[in-house]
């Protein structure tokens, strides 16, 4: 039976939809960004650059964060964050880590 993930932000908005591909959940984990930085990174075994994909789960810091201010991208053994928006304060990032079958 063909499986894909589809997320929809608070709204109802379906904001991803792979459902063309079979996905296999690799885990989650946690990132922060500190005050001032705009890109991290993190490694995480069996991610790949051209078959993984993590996903924002939630964002948490003193300031109002949605998970569309991030961007994400996968190399192998690990992931990088970069934030999108103008406000600067240090964010805690929950992601979940995905790979291709």
């Amino acid at each position: 039976m063909p499986c894909g993930l589809q997320c929809w932000d608070a709204s109802g908005k379906l904001v991803v939809d792979i459902g063309d591909y079979n996905t296999r959940y690799l885990g989650r984990t946690t990132l922060t960004l500190p005050a001032n930085v705009n890109l991290a990174s993190g490694y995480y075994g069996g991610l790949t650059a051209a078959g993984s994909f993590a996903a924002i789960v939630s964002a948490t810091s003193s300031s109002y964060f949605n998970t569309n201010n991030f961007a994400t991208r996968t190399y192998d053994g690990g992931y990088s964050v970069w934030r999108l928006s103008r406000d600067v304060t240090a964010v805690t990032l929950i992601l979940d880590l995905y790979a291709f079958i």
